[in-house]
């Protein structure tokens, strides 16, 4: 049995006791007589219902709620007259058979009164559960299209990317042939890392350090060393920690393109990983040129990122950049870690 319905049942039963018992109450005032006497009565008619309507729901899904009510008040009406008249022998020694019809009359407008009352609770419980099906369907589409948007973007990144960095090797092999052989085994180490990343959710750190080490060392060759990088991690966050793909680079690219490649003078990237509770925060600062009309091109990607840091884990995950007084920027990441 589904434990939601089983607990709506027993909830159910309750109400239906205490309705019961206030009948009960509210009889004997009337006519008199012991409780116990009123609320056997009365128990007979709240138990056929309401046991008729579980009956009849479990048995016969197909059947609509105003059907089932309709036919549990009708046959419960003739066990709880019964059960009524067995009392009265018991406990007045004779039939009373003028009860008969004001007793009928009131208890089937009160077991109507409780029908409706379940009726427009559990219409009142599905709709608030339509709506969080809905919004959870919703959420699921924005995470969906994150996903996709970033994809998309990464897509659009990694031809020009792999394009220039065949270039390169291409002009390494006949003046540098050690260095190209080093910047062909960087990009099939970051290929086979980024084809491994597209096809999961998330990845481990140890192979997301793997991805970025290859990237920042192909840019660094490629920029015939004007740029150096380190890679940072505090010793108490675990290398099989989960975190989502494609969430660190967007921020390092930016680093790269738009602030050490248009320095002169190169610079340095610094990505640095701590980790507070269960927050884990990632830094990237650069001290390149800063924020300038060429930066406008990272708005893109860093745009997707904030959106799929809200997506994933609400106000858990943040995105924050920082300029430097003396040029150079630092892109904060921070989400909830799962080890």
């Amino acid at each position: 049995m589904n434990p939601t319905i089983s607990y709506f049942e027993r909830t159910r039963v309750l109400i239906v006791i205490g309705i019961c018992s206030v009948i009960a109450y509210m009889t004997g005032f009337i006519f008199g007589g012991a409780f116990y006497y009123h609320l056997a009565i009365s128990l007979g008619y709240g138990a056929s219902f309401n046991w008729l309507h579980i009956f009849l729901a479990r048995n016969f899904p197909i059947w609509s709620n105003p059907l089932r009510t309709a036919v549990s008040v009708s046959i419960g009406s003739i066990i709880g007259t019964m059960n009524m008249q067995l009392w009265i022998y018991q406990y007045r020694g004779s039939w009373r058979t003028e009860f008969l019809l004001p007793t009928l009359i009131f208890t089937v407008s009160v077991a109507i009164f409780t029908a409706c009352f379940f009726f427009m609770r559990d219409r009142a419980r599905q709709a608030e559960n339509d709506l969080k099906d809905a919004k959870l369907r919703q959420a699921e589409q924005e995470k969906a299209l994150i996903n996709s948007q970033l994809k998309s973007l990464q897509g659009q990144m990694e031809p020009h990317f792999l394009f220039n960095t065949l270039a390169n090797i291409q002009v390494l092999i006949d003046i540098d042939a050690p260095k190209a052989k080093m910047l062909l085994e960087k990009i099939t180490d970051l290929l086979r890392a980024s084809l491994k990343q597209q096809r999961k959710d998330t990845i481990s750190l140890h192979d997301e350090l793997k991805l970025l080490d290859s990237y920042l060392s192909i840019q660094q060759i490629r920029l015939c060393d004007r740029m150096e990088f380190e890679i940072k991690v505090d010793t108490s966050i675990s290398k099989q920690t989960r975190i989502p793909p494609f969430l660190i680079q967007p921020a390092v690219e930016n680093a790269v393109v738009h602030g050490i490649e248009p320095s002169v003078k190169g610079g340095y990237i610094q990505i640095n990983f701590s980790r507070q509770e269960d927050i884990l925060t990632i830094d990237v600062s650069d001290n390149g040129i800063g924020f300038n009309e060429g930066s406008k091109g990272n708005g893109v990607s860093m745009k997707n990122v904030k959106e799929r840091l809200s997506t994933l884990y609400g106000e858990k995950g943040r995105l924050k950049l920082i300029p430097h007084q003396g040029g150079g920027f630092t892109t904060r990441i921070s989400f909830q870690c799962e080890q």
